[in-house]
C-alpha cells in the first residue's frame, strides 16, 4: 500500500505563505525541494499552482481544483492544448476516472505532464509508479497530512508575517531525523507510523 508524502517549509510561527507567495528566499532549500521531487509527482492546490505560474519542470504536476474548467479558461498560456483524459499508457491503463484532464506540454527539454483533478478521492497513490509529494497549500496539507507516510519539513529559523499557516501535524508524525541543520533553516524528516488509507 503506497501513501502520499508531504514536503513543506514553515517559519517558527508556522507561516508557509503570504499573499500567495513564499515570504523568504532560501536557495539551498529550493535545491533540496527540487532534488526530492524531480522525477516524481508534485500534488498541489489551484492557488499554489497559480503562484508558480507554470508546471514544475521534470515532474508530473497534479493540481486539485473544484473548478478545472475555470483554471483552463484563466490560464490559456499553460493549458493551450488539452483533452479529457480517462487513463492510458502515461500513467496506467487501469485508470478510468471522470473529471481528469491530461494536458501534454512539449518543450525543448522534453515532455511535462499536468493533470487536473476535481476531487481528492480520484487520486490514488497506488496508481502511480513514483512518489506523490504534497506541496501545498494550507488546505491541501490539512486534508492530506493524515494520509502521508512521510513529511519533509523545512523549519525556517525566524518568525514572519503571513496569511497561510501549516496545519497541526504533531498528532500524526514522529521525528525520524534531522536531515540538515543550517544557520537559517533546518530540514526535518518525520514519519507517520499509521497513515490513513483512502
Amino acid at each position: 500500500m503506497k501513501h502520499f508524502k508531504a514536503i513543506a517549509a514553515m517559519s517558527l510561527n508556522r507561516v508557509i505563505g503570504d499573499g500567495n507567495k513564499i515570504p523568504w528566499h532560501l536557495p539551498e532549500d529550493f535545491k533540496w525541494f527540487k532534488a526530492k521531487t524531480v522525477g516524481n509527482i508534485a500534488l498541489m492546490g489551484r492557488k499554489t499552482f497559480e503562484s508558480l505560474g507554470r508546471p514544475l519542470p521534470n515532474r508530473r504536476n497534479l493540481v486539485l481544483t473544484r473548478h478545472p474548467q475555470k483554471l483552463l479558461h484563466e490560464h490559456p498560456d499553460v493549458f493551450e492544448h488539452f483533452h479529457e483524459w480517462r487513463g492510458g499508457k502515461d500513467v496506467g491503463d487501469d485508470i478510468k476516472r471522470p473529471y481528469q484532464l491530461f494536458i501534454p506540454r512539449v518543450k525543448a527539454r522534453g515532455r511535462e505532464d499536468l493533470l487536473l483533478f476535481k476531487s481528492l478521492e480520484l487520486i490514488d497513490p497506488n496508481e502511480f509508479d513514483c512518489d506523490i509529494f504534497v506541496c501545498g497549500g494550507a488546505q491541501i496539507y490539512e486534508q492530506l497530512l493524515p494520509r502521508c507516510s512521510d513529511l519533509f519539513l523545512t523549519v525556517v529559523k525566524r518568525e514572519v508575517a503571513g496569511d497561510a499557516l501549516f496545519p497541526r501535524f504533531e498528532d500524526f508524525f514522529k521525528l525520524d531525523e534531522i536531515v540538515r541543520d543550517e544557520a537559517e533553516f533546518e530540514i526535518r524528516h518525520y514519519r507517520n507510523p499509521d497513515p490513513v488509507s483512502a
